[in-house]
């Protein structure tokens, strides 16, 4: 079968589609033959060698996917071939098939199309979690979401929304701008812009946001801090602005200077509140992540939430799809089609 391995850190143009030899699934496991291939920025990061999540080299890449099923390990049961599937995983999607335990092939979304399938898995779940289970959101907070137009920011704002909040998007350029509020957001702000920090002070009127989901680092996470209201809580879940080269000294002090991080003697003056989170840990909580999945589900079907795809390329193209995300010029998801 043909999977892309890696097996050096570097640019988009290490990862090189290869022929390998084709998994079998082991007791407690299913194998999955993958259809559609979500793209994340942590797969980015692992190309780079700036993922402390990722395994050793060789391996091949990759956290989520969807497809059918075609062969099951000894013991599983109560799945059958041909069942679609939502993938997710530490690492192995970037490849015509992938063995994962049966509790990690979620089943697909009945209605969607098999690119909004292989999106809505990593974002999702982190915008859910972010938002539900740190921030703990109540229908009369006002939610700031940053880099808001990206995968984890469009499902954001559309969870957010949905929910009852105000919310407010902000963004790299000004064409994402519309994007965020036909997503439901009430306004959107351009960080890049001149003066954004007042259009941000605008947005945030009457009294501040009560909740920031917050994905870029550096100059945006401090701009927030001033727009925060009493008991606000900021919950980072990325570092976009993160530019660390490995054999570059002075990159790693402008990423020490960006790295999200607050005192707590500044904090506790408003009674404020700094969270981060990673979703790779519910993998190994079963029960955890079963019911985040299923609360998850039971909204978006609610509240009729689709993902955005922004783009899609094909498995030969997938150094063209992590350029495109590395340029934070991308909308929504990228989603490579094998």
């Amino acid at each position: 079968m043909r999977a892309i391995v890696l097996n050096r850190h570097g640019g988009p143009e290490v990862l090189r589609v290869r022929d390998v030899r084709e998994p079998e699934p082991g007791a407690g496991e299913v194998r999955v033959r993958v259809q559609c291939i979500g793209v994340n920025y942590a797969e980015v990061l692992s190309r780079k060698g700036l993922y402390g999540w990722a395994p050793a080299m060789p391996y091949t890449p990759g956290m989520e996917a969807t497809g059918t099923i075609d062969a099951l390990g000894p013991g599983v049961e109560g799945r059958a071939a041909g069942e679609r599937v939502i993938v997710g995983a530490q690492y192995g999607a970037y490849a015509e098939k992938i063995v994962v335990p049966e509790r990690q092939a979620l089943p697909a979304i009945a209605g969607f199309s098999a690119d909004e399938n292989a999106a809505i898995a990593v974002n999702y779940l982190t915008a859910w979690v972010a938002l539900m289970e740190m921030a703990r959101l109540r229908p009369a907070d006002r939610v700031l979401v940053t880099a808001a137009a990206g995968g984890v920011g469009t499902a954001a704002v559309q969870i957010a929304a949905r929910f009852g909040c105000a919310t407010v998007g902000m963004a790299g350029s000004d064409e994402k701008l519309e994007t965020i509020r036909a997503l439901g957001a009430e306004e959107a702000v351009n960080y890049r812009g001149s003066g954004f920090e007042a259009r941000l002070r605008e947005a945030a009127r009457p009294g501040g946001f009560d909740v920031v989901l917050e994905v870029v680092g550096g100059e945006v996470f401090r701009a927030v801090w001033p727009v925060l209201a009493p008991f606000g809580r900021v919950v980072v879940a990325g570092f976009a602005s993160l530019a660390l080269q490995r054999w570059n000294p002075l990159s790693w002090l402008r990423t020490w200077r960006d790295l999200p991080r607050a005192d707590l003697r500044s904090l506790a003056p408003a009674s404020h509140g700094l969270m981060a989170t990673h979703i790779g840990y519910l993998l190994d909580d079963s029960p955890r992540l079963a019911r985040v999945w299923g609360e998850l589900m039971t909204f978006v079907a609610a509240h009729g939430i689709r993902p955005v795809v922004g783009a899609t390329f094909s498995f030969d193209e997938m150094p063209e799809a992590h350029r495109l995300m590395e340029s934070r010029a991308s909308t929504g998801k990228i989603v490579v089609r094998i």
